[in-house]
């Protein structure tokens, strides 16, 4: 007899009073950091199911990062600030200003770096939010951020391709990974191998990089808008239009090969999130629908949830058990894996 099938259990349901732009937990599951679209900060204890204002960027706030196993988390905002936060005490202070948004701002793994990415200059912090290095000159603007996994390496993504800057060992090194096109994602395989990007275009690209080589997968109908490695880096999952869509890389690569189709929506996904250490997808659309995905075992879902809303937020716990779900009206649920 095969075992039961996971499925996503309604553990609590907030309203966040509006749409949420990002979201960040924290490394043991018991908070989320939600960042609003009318530019408040909220704390959600997950245990007690509540809410707490924590502070307003002016405008709205644009992306919250939490330090990898740390105390830490940073956000951004239309205001030109990137704050630092101490989850303790829930007081922040800002770090970084400028005359145009930090849209993109990313903790590394390992916690010691925090990226910020304004227009087409990266400022990297430590972990007091002491300035280590600025990397100006890029392309274009940033569009994503990624850090290479367990190390101090960075990728910024745009039009042209990726970057690459190093910051340990020093000396500080950058190199380019040219690409024609405007990339619109960063992901790192886990094990830091190959560096891909959903592009305007409707193609992924992907970068070999201890190779240096380098390989494109198109036909997609639309630009390729999410990209995710599983927590095993065997396949890369993308997104476009309405369309999941799989590519294998637990042989020799995906070049030459089908790629896995999972068709479930009927309108444009908007939220795609693969689950850390684990093999179960989500994925959320503007027909209001989350599903839940184990590619290696069905084409299928294995369970689905329809929300107020289109979909706007999702993001598993750092153990894979807990998903955060919220959709444009502003309602917040959280879900537990469970059988």
């Amino acid at each position: 007899m095969s075992p039961p099938r996971l499925r996503l259990e309604r553990r609590a349901r907030l309203d966040l009073r509006d749409y949420p732009v990002d979201a960040a937990w924290s490394p043991d599951a018991t908070a989320l950091v939600i960042a609003g679209g009318d530019g408040s900060l909220q704390w959600i204890d997950v245990v007690a199911a509540t809410t707490q204002t924590l502070g307003t960027h002016a405008g709205g706030a644009l992306a919250v990062s939490w330090q990898g196993a740390g105390n830490k988390f940073a956000s951004s905002g239309q205001d030109g600030e990137v704050r630092l936060w101490e989850a303790r005490t829930k007081q922040g202070r800002v770090i970084h200003t400028a005359d145009e948004w930090s849209e993109r701002i990313a903790f590394a793994s390992h916690g010691r770096w925090l990226a910020v990415a304004t227009g087409r200059r990266i400022t990297v912090y430590d972990a007091d939010g002491v300035e280590q290095a600025v990397f100006g000159d890029h392309a274009g603007a940033i569009a994503a951020l990624a850090w290479k996994p367990k190390s101090s390496e960075l990728a910024a993504v745009g039009n042209g391709g990726a970057r690459l800057h190093r910051l340990q060992p020093e000396p500080i090194q950058s190199r380019d990974h040219p690409w024609k096109g405007a990339c619109l994602t960063a992901s790192f395989s886990p094990d830091g191998r190959v560096l891909a990007s959903g592009l305007q275009d409707g193609s992924v690209h992907f970068w070999y990089l201890a190779a240096g080589t380098q390989s494109e997968m198109k036909g997609y109908g639309s630009k390729v808008s999410h990209t995710g490695w599983s927590g095993n880096g065997r396949s890369l999952a993308t997104a476009a239009d309405d369309l999941i869509v799989i590519w294998d890389f637990g042989g020799r690569g995906p070049e030459g090969s089908e790629p896995l189709q999972l068709r479930g929506h009927t309108g444009r996904l908007t939220q795609l999130q693969c689950q850390p250490q684990g093999a179960h997808i989500v994925s959320g659309a503007r027909d209001r629908r989350l599903l839940l995905w184990q590619p290696a075992q069905s084409r299928e879902p294995l369970d689905a949830d329809l929300l107020n809303g289109e979909i706007a937020l999702l993001r598993w716990s750092n153990n894979g058990q807990l998903l955060a779900a919220a959709d444009r009206s502003g309602t917040l649920t959280i879900y537990a894996l469970t059988r």
